[in-house]
This record gives structure tokens, sequence and C-alpha cells, in this order.
């Protein structure tokens, strides 16, 4: 009884605090929200609002998560919710503190478990921004005919009210919380221009079925810059992981110039920053140490020695040396050279799956053999590597990655791109589709083992 008339005032105090124009709680004081919290159970904590600037200070403790609700009501029943979310290796590490849950999911966590952070919530006409320490991370706008399933049909811009709710784990604290009302736009129309078409995007599809939407394999090339990446990605709503070539044949060909790249050019990229190793010697370029400061490494098979011990590039024509009459020894030094690096190279990943120099390519299928598709798939399974989705080259094809699913092989999808387009995600969502994937056989890049 003496439980319930507390958590009765908690919640009523808490109601009228935000009720007014301005809230702060209490400046330096903060709501414990454990899920015996009363500001947790569900209470609305404000009256009705539409266009708003809300401001807060949160912290997560022992992997705590909480969802922060608006345009909603007692029931939860509507509107949307920004994730509190900082545990990275956690069931849902592509929903990051910030995320606007299933519409627009993070996958990389720009605030720590156990650090307070500011979340910040915009919402103006038919535009809703997030930030996490004054670093936009969200920027989505409502079509008119918004895509939502049939659990999420009510997710929608309207009116209503604010709530908090614990999702499990340890706890989170909140502070120094603040609500700005904002005066109404009288020009959605104009900004639903900018809107992604939501009757035709697989993405959107994705994100409402809690899919991390995550190309793990971007290059800044072609004068795609970061700044332009990170613009394109909030607007697509599709993640970036950033990857840097290195080995013995690039700029950065040695473990030093790696590190000068992490602390200099990279170090305040809004990604998820990952290795593409190149050359079979680079794990002896770059050792456990400096492998370890990237989020995961992966690798190829498209630079090897070849038949005549000559270094070769595959995807560079005048490099490769297959002589009439010896196709199918060469196709064996691919797989060969296949089956090594997912045997014995330190990588997380194998990228490129299945590329073949352009000599062998139009006979693809005549090369790909059932049976050098098993050994492989084989290699791969017994590795423990994930296997990358090439979303250009289309590769592998259904049928393999059908196979790599059986043996419980995971997987990353990845572009691999010379220039700023590379598309929308499209053949991960075929693929997603063809071969039933699932978010459990997504690798996540916040626990990669190998490389470490």
């Amino acid at each position: 009884m003496k439980r319930e008339i507390i958590r009765k005032i908690a919640a009523a105090l808490l109601a009228f605090a935000l009720a007014s124009k301005f809230l702060l709680a209490g400046a330096g004081a903060s709501f414990g929200v454990s899920q015996e919290s009363p500001v947790f159970s569900g209470a609305a904590l404000s009256q009705p609002a539409r266009d708003f600037v809300l401001t807060g200070k949160f912290l997560t403790k022992d992997r705590g998560s909480a969802n922060l609700y608006f345009h909603t009501d007692s029931n939860l029943s509507k509107g949307y919710a920004v994730a509190i979310n900082n545990d990275a290796t956690g069931k849902h590490w592509w929903r990051a503190s910030g995320s606007l849950a299933s519409t627009r999911n993070v996958a990389k966590h720009f605030a720590r478990d156990g650090e307070w952070f500011e979340l910040k919530i915009k919402v103006h006409g038919a535009e809703i921004s997030t930030w996490i320490d004054g670093l936009k991370v969200v920027e989505y706008i409502e079509p008119q005919k918004p895509f939502r399933t049939k659990e999420n049909q009510n997710m929608k811009l309207g009116s209503g009210t604010f709530a908090l709710k614990h999702l499990g784990g340890g706890s989170v604290l909140v502070k120094d919380l603040k609500i700005e009302p904002l005066p109404p736009r009288n020009d959605i129309s104009n900004q639903r221009t900018n809107a992604i078409d939501e009757e035709t995007d697989g993405v959107i599809r994705l994100h409402q079925r809690d899919f991390p939407v995550l190309n793990f394999h971007v290059h800044l090339k072609g004068g795609f810059t970061a700044d332009w990446a990170f613009a394109k990605s909030r607007k697509f709503g599709i993640n970036y992981a950033i990857a840097p070539n290195c080995g013995r044949d690039f700029e950065l060909n040695r473990a030093e110039k790696a590190a000068d790249y992490l602390d200099f050019e990279a170090k305040d990229y809004p990604f998820i920053i990952c290795m593409q190793a190149e050359g079979r010697e680079w794990h002896k370029l770059f050792g456990r140490d400096i492998r370890g400061r990237f989020a995961y490494v992966f690798t190829d098979a498209m630079t090897f020695d070849d038949l005549s011990g000559k270094r070769t590039h595959i995807w560079r024509s005048n490099e490769v040396n297959c002589p009439a009459g010896e196709e199918q020894k060469y196709m064996d030094l691919i797989v060969d050279t296949i089956c090594n690096i997912l045997e014995n190279e330190p990588a997380d990943v194998y990228a490129n799956p299945m590329r073949l120099p352009e000599i062998l390519e139009k006979d693809f299928g005549k090369y790909w053999t059932p049976e050098r598709r098993r050994r492989v798939l084989d290699s791969l399974a017994k590795s423990g590597k994930a296997l990358e989705i090439n979303l250009l080259t289309r590769l592998p094809d259904f049928d393999f990655i059908k196979s790599a699913k059986a043996r419980g092989v995971k997987f990353t999808f990845g572009s691999n791109n010379a220039a700023p387009e590379f598309g929308k995600f499209e053949y991960a969502c075929e693929a997603i589709e063809k071969c039933g994937l699932s978010p459990d056989d997504i690798f996540n890049p916040h626990s990669a083992k190998i490389s470490k």
C-alpha cells in the first residue's frame, strides 16, 4: 500500500512538472529509472504536445535500456519512441541511443554505459531529428503515406503525451529534462517533398521489422567525403561502416600509418571504423594491437600470387595471367586461396565473396562447381568468420547464402564502392527476403573476436 502511494505521488509530481512550458528535472537531481521506479511504470510525462524540442541527460548502468515516447498515450499505443540504449553487445545492438525506434535505428553507439550523455529530440512539422551530445544522428521526414507494419500502424506524427518506459537490463537515470514547445509549421507539404517514398522503399521495411540496416563495407573514395556520407546515411536510413584499405600495396601499409589514420583522420568520424585487410601478408604488417583498435577486420581473396608466383590483383585484368587451357587450374588456385584465408588468417569477415577475374566471369557457373562451393562453405563454417553479401556484385548468390545460413554462418552487407553512388541496400533487401535471414543471422560489429 505504501509503495503504491509513493508510486502515485511520484507519477503525479512528474506529470505536473512536465506540464509546464519548460521542465527542469531538478537541475542536478536525477530520477532513478530502474525497473522498480515509478517513473518507468508507463506514467504520462506531459500534457499533449505537437511541436517541441526536448533535451535531457541520461545515464545507463549495467546495460539498462529504455524508450522515451512522444505523441503517445497512457497505453503507449501510438506515436514514436527514441531509444536509450548503450549496450553495444546486446540483442538489439543496432538500436543505439538516439535511434528513432523501428524507423531510423542507429548502429553506432555514441554514448557509453556508465556515462552521462545528452539526448535532444526535435519534432517540427513532418520532421523528427535526434542528437547525442550535440551530434545529429537521426533526420527523418515522415511522408504523406508512411509505411508501417500492422504492429506499428499507429507509429505516426499527431499529438500526445511523453512517456518513459524501462525495457530491461540494469538501470537508467534521467536529469535536467526540458521541453520547449515550438510554433506550428505551415509548410509541411513543402517539407514532405524531401521525404523518402516509403511505398517503394525497402529500407523502411527492414527498420519496421527491427532488422539491422548497416552497410559494413563503405569507402570514402571518388570524392565521397565523411560529411557527405553521414548526410546520406541519415537521409536514407542506412548506417555505414567506413573501411580504409590496409595492406602492402596501399597508403596504409604498416601499423604506424593505420594508427595515425585512427588518431587523426578518423578520430571524429561518426561511423563504425573497420579495416579492409589487403594481400596475404596483411596480418604480419598489422598485429593484434592495431587490429584491436578497429571494430572488425575483413579481407578477400582478390590479391594473391598466381600460378607463376606473380602477385596479382584479380580486379585488374592486365595483371591476370591465365593461359588458355589453364582456366580450371587457375580456378583451383582461387579456391585454395579462399580456403587458406578462411582457415588461417585472423579476419572477422570474408568479403567480396566468389569474385572471379574478368576472363572467368563469363562462365561463372562453370567454374563455381557444386564441389568448389561445398569446399568454401565448409571452410567458412569451420572458421567462424562472417560472410559478406556484396550489394554491388550481387554475390554470393542466393543458393550460396542459403547454404551458409544452414551451416550457422553470420552475414554482413557491403558495397566495396569506388564512388559515391552505390545503391540503397536493394540486394540486401532481396537476400533477406529470398533467403529467410533474421536479425540473429547478422554479424554484430561490436563483438568481433577473431581479429582481436
